[in-house]
């Protein structure tokens, strides 16, 4: 989360979680949960190619 508005007198509760996932998008999701209130939210992300090893971060 790139920006979070929310009210100071209730409990931070949230989840953001990636579905729907293509090689020409996906929808980025953002639940809240219990007494949670929020003015609003911005969510950013990188996209980077798969790795050639999952042991391997060496990303080029």
């Amino acid at each position: 989360m790139s920006l979070m508005d929310l009210d100071k007198e209730t409990n931070v509760r949230s989840d953001v979680l990636a579905k729907n996932i293509s090689t020409t998008g996906f929808d980025l999701i953002f639940r809240t949960w219990g007494d949670t209130r929020v003015a609003r939210v911005r969510l950013s992300w990188i996209a980077m190619g798969g790795l050639r090893d999952d042991e391997e971060w060496d990303v080029p």
